[in-house]
């Protein structure tokens, strides 16, 4: 299986570096895709861990703009297909959106696990990714309630 681990840069993606272990990859190919501060460059490769392809968006470039949700819509899609993805596991930010809609586009699995963090309020990126996500996982039982039927009490993942 071909899975693409995405999350914001920061303690999103702190979080997800838990969970992208060789442990938990075992035999399946894994990509990861982040936020970089860098400005005004395409999504670009390098390698986490030495041995998983890892691709660079520009971290908050999207704010309110659809057109700019759009474009990396269309970004994604190219990655996904380049990689062959068919899982998708993201823990939110704003660059979750456009990749749980690219996901869906293409009938790739969604996962959106929502962080840690959230023990009272749903944030804004997980409300619209629940929305598209095929499983949405949460790690307070009383989170649960607060997004709607399809979230999932999983217990504290990360």
């Amino acid at each position: 299986m071909n899975i693409a681990f995405l999350s914001s840069q920061g303690g999103h993606l702190g979080q997800i570096k838990l969970i992208f272990t060789k442990e938990v990859i075992g035999i399946n190919k894994a990509i990861l895709i982040t936020e970089t501060s860098e400005k005004n460059h395409p999504p670009i490769e390098k390698y986490f861990q030495g041995d998983y392809k890892t691709y660079f968006f520009i971290k908050d470039h999207l704010k309110l703009n659809p057109f700019l949700y759009f474009l990396d819509i269309m970004k994604l899609r190219e990655i996904f297909k380049k990689e062959e993805i068919e899982t998708l596991v993201t823990n939110g930010a704003q660059l979750s959106i456009p990749a749980v809609v690219a996901s869906k586009l293409l009938g790739i699995k969604t996962v959106f696990l929502d962080t840690v963090i959230r023990v009272k309020t749903p944030n804004w990126s997980a409300r619209a990714c629940y929305l598209f996500s095929d499983i949405f996982l949460v790690q307070h039982q009383t989170m649960a309630k607060k997004y709607g039927k399809n979230a999932r009490y999983a217990g504290g993942i990360i």
